[in-house]
């Protein structure tokens, strides 16, 4: 067994959380779309879960590296240092950060698009509710309503 075993398992799960998180950001266009409440409170209740975990493998990953380094006698842990003195491996880890950084840049492209499309869903109920409930667009100098919309007398001079 290397001294970079423990983070190659950190990557590799951290990989795995990422695919699964980038999967269900992409079904959550479909809640969004639905205007599924319910669903979406799940979503986040989900993401919530999911930053906490990548969290706590992301301070797991930090003390393999510092482990290692610290067995292999290294002062400064980065990836050609440890590909100098473990090629391969090192080369693994590198293939498996790379793989995340795509995963991330994924994901946030994912959430990107998701933040739009819920502010059109939010700009459309806005309209509807609006057009159920007018509000006036007009006010004095005092800032108070000008009656445009408030009923009126009509009386007829002669």
């Amino acid at each position: 067994m290397n001294d970079l075993e423990p983070a190659l398992t950190v990557i590799d799960s951290i990989r795995k959380a990422l695919e699964a998180e980038v999967e269900r950001a992409r079904q959550e266009r479909a809640l969004i779309r639905t205007m599924d409440v319910d669903g979406l409170v799940r979503r986040a209740t989900l993401r919530a879960s999911f930053n906490e975990q990548v969290g706590r493998l992301q301070q797991d990953l930090a003390s393999a590296l510092s482990g290692a380094g610290a067995a292999l006698g290294l002062k400064e842990v980065t990836v050609a240092a440890l590909r100098a003195v473990l090629p391969q491996p090192a080369a693994q880890l590198d293939d498996g950060l790379a793989a995340i950084r795509s995963l991330a840049a994924a994901l946030a492209e994912l959430d990107e698009l998701n933040r739009i499309l819920g502010q059109r869903a939010l700009s459309y109920v806005r309209a509807y509710l609006g057009a159920l409930n007018p509000t006036p667009t007009a006010y004095t100098r005092r800032g108070s309503s000008t009656g445009i919309w408030q009923s009126r007398t009509v009386s007829r001079v002669v």
